[in-house]
């Protein structure tokens, strides 16, 4: 796991970004994967996303001048070769604003002289090439999700 001090950086006016986990009350980040309709709270139950946080190499968060969370991104490094983005997940009135831009940087710049990889739906294809990335031929994505049947992929 990285020794690096947690970062924090303005992104936009009114939101700061963060790595410090201690920042991310695994009772918050459930509730914000349950309202933005990543899953229900059966699957976002507050151990199971205690137990995510804890696990992750990387957590970055963004809070709004009021202190509300409207990001949280989660990363697995090696910190030597590859660095795997799990998700980034802001609310919606928030999006457009740069933030997951700053989540992404800062999270490149927790595991350097990796290569950082993330995968994303089509919609956010635009997002993901803006930020620097471009997309790896021949690589396809397989999931099999545990105790669930996979309905659509």
């Amino acid at each position: 796991m990285s020794g690096a001090r947690p970062v924090s950086v303005k992104a936009g006016r009114d939101v700061t970004v963060s790595s410090d986990r201690r920042l991310v009350p695994p009772r918050e980040a459930a509730a914000l994967y349950i309202e933005l309709g990543w899953g229900t709270s059966r699957r976002y139950t507050v151990e199971r996303m205690r137990r995510s946080l804890r696990n992750c190499d990387i957590v970055v968060s963004a809070r709004n001048n009021a202190g509300e969370l409207v990001g949280l991104a989660r990363a697995l490094s090696d910190f030597a070769i590859e660095t795997k983005i799990l998700d980034i997940v802001i609310v919606p009135e928030y999006q457009g604003q740069g933030i997951g831009r700053v989540m992404m940087r800062v999270i490149a710049s927790l595991a350097p002289g990796t290569n950082v990889y993330c995968e994303t739906e089509p919609r956010n294809f635009g997002f993901v090439r803006a930020c620097g990335y471009v997309r790896r031929p021949g690589l396809t994505v397989f999931v099999k999700r545990g105790g669930e049947e996979i309905r659509r992929i």
